[in-house]
């Protein structure tokens, strides 16, 4: 699936399931990408102050500020930054957010995931 021709992505995982976070930041490395993983919004807020990332990948339920509150701050405060929410439940975002966004379903694999990455950041 990583080729030669596929862009590679700064990403800023939030995810606060540790089994999770650890199965996604792996698959983002296999699909070439570079994840900065870390497990709640709070912790999040600094990397995005001071690094650069092409997308923010978010669980929306998160502890603390939510996934879908942290990506109004990134989006206002990152101009560019692409946004992913992944979800084990059926929620309804598109009239929570000001901003589009790719909505990737727990469970995904592999092929999902590239999938949303595609959605948010088509190559030209």
């Amino acid at each position: 699936m990583t080729s030669s021709s596929n862009p590679s992505f700064h990403i800023l995982v939030v995810e606060d399931d540790k089994t999770t976070q650890d199965m996604l930041c792996q698959m983002l490395g296999l699909l070439g990408h570079h994840p900065h993983c870390v497990s709640s919004a709070e912790e999040a807020a600094e990397p995005l102050r001071t690094r650069q990332f092409d997308i923010l990948f978010a669980d929306i339920q998160l502890p603390g500020m939510s996934g879908i509150e942290f990506a109004e701050i990134a989006v206002k405060t990152t101009p560019g930054i692409k946004v992913i929410f992944a979800s084990g439940f059926n929620f309804l975002v598109t009239d929570k957010t000001s901003f589009r966004f790719a909505l990737l379903p727990k469970p995904y694999g592999l092929d999902q995931l590239h999938n949303a990455i595609e959605t948010v950041c088509p190559r030209d």
